[in-house]
């Protein structure tokens, strides 16, 4: 293989922070590396942008669509194929990494030949310019015994926190596109239960979380039709794992409570309830749901703990 690692970075209508992930790519203390960059049909500067870095360096290639794949999965998918490099780390446009953070995570699957997947902690960059900690629930190894706790509290703060093993895909397959928002959600629980997983408990990624992110416009509303998929995707593994099907289900339900669909909302709810009784955290939310008059008043609470 010519190169170790393939960075795989998807791209739409990005010209005000392309910059900003390409540099943090050039700047890695680890150099054998190839950045490919697949942009989904923009409309703005951004191909002309790109087309200008893999101008300068011979290490940055493009794929341009012409049509708009509408999710992260298919360009992820075109990036793998295009790739031959025996690790995969994703890059998310709006994102930067540290320049260690190659370096870091590669010296972890040189250590652990078992681990399949390593993440890390990040910061989380506000529209304000607010930079706050984000952590996983995990440290160090994750053994892929143990992928019930995982599915019970996730925990990959993002694609751009992420290296893996070329053999993951490999074995588990690619990202499924029917999925169009929370892919990479989809992929971890396909991966934990192959693999083991490595998280380092130190932020190596720049998380930016601004109005033009993606992730930002309404995500609940595209997040339901997805979730209600991987429920049924994965209905035999969570007759196994009743607190992870709940944990589903409480996603969805407060996807339905920010659409102001209470009805359904307190249908999952309840559900998520049957499936892990002893989660009174559940318990206050459906009751919100029967008080349509005070929901709105405290909805501002349930964006923060989505």
């Amino acid at each position: 293989m010519s190169t170790q690692v393939s960075i795989i970075l998807p791209t739409y209508n990005s010209e005000k922070f392309i910059h900003r992930s390409i540099k943090s790519v050039l700047n890695q203390t680890y150099k054998n590396w190839e950045l490919i960059i697949i942009d989904d049909a923009s409309t703005d500067s951004t191909k002309e942008i790109i087309k200008n870095y893999e101008k300068e360096y011979k290490k940055i290639r493009s794929i341009l669509l012409e049509e708009n794949s509408g999710g992260p999965a298919k360009p992820f998918n075109i990036g793998i194929r295009n790739s031959d490099s025996e690790f995969i780390a994703f890059l998310e446009s709006d994102d930067e990494w540290v320049p260690e953070k190659l370096e870091k995570q590669l010296k972890i699957l040189e250590k652990f030949t078992n681990v399949g997947l390593v993440s890390c902690f990040a910061f989380r960059i506000l529209s304000d310019s607010t930079k706050k900690l984000y952590k996983t629930p995990y440290s160090g190894l994750l053994e892929k015994t143990k992928w019930m706790i995982f599915w019970e509290k996730w925990g990959i703060i993002s694609p751009s926190t992420v290296i893996i093993r070329r053999s993951v895909i490999e074995r588990i397959g690619f990202f499924d596109e029917k999925i169009k928002a929370g892919t990479d959600v989809d992929f971890y629980l396909r991966c934990i239960k192959e693999f083991d997983f490595y998280f380092i408990d130190e932020p190596l990624v720049n998380y930016y979380e601004s109005e033009e992110s993606l992730s930002k416009k309404q995500f609940w509303r595209r997040w339901i039709p997805e979730y209600e998929y991987m429920l049924e995707k994965y209905k035999e593994d969570f007759k196994k794992c009743k607190k992870a099907k709940s944990r589903f289900l409480r996603t969805l339900a407060t996807c339905y409570l920010l659409e102001g669909n209470l009805e359904k909302s307190r249908k999952y709810l309840l559900q998520a309830i049957l499936n892990h009784p002893t989660n009174f955290r559940l318990y206050p939310q459906f009751l919100l749901t029967l008080v349509p008059k005070l929901y709105k008043k405290i909805l501002f609470l349930k964006r923060k703990s989505f």
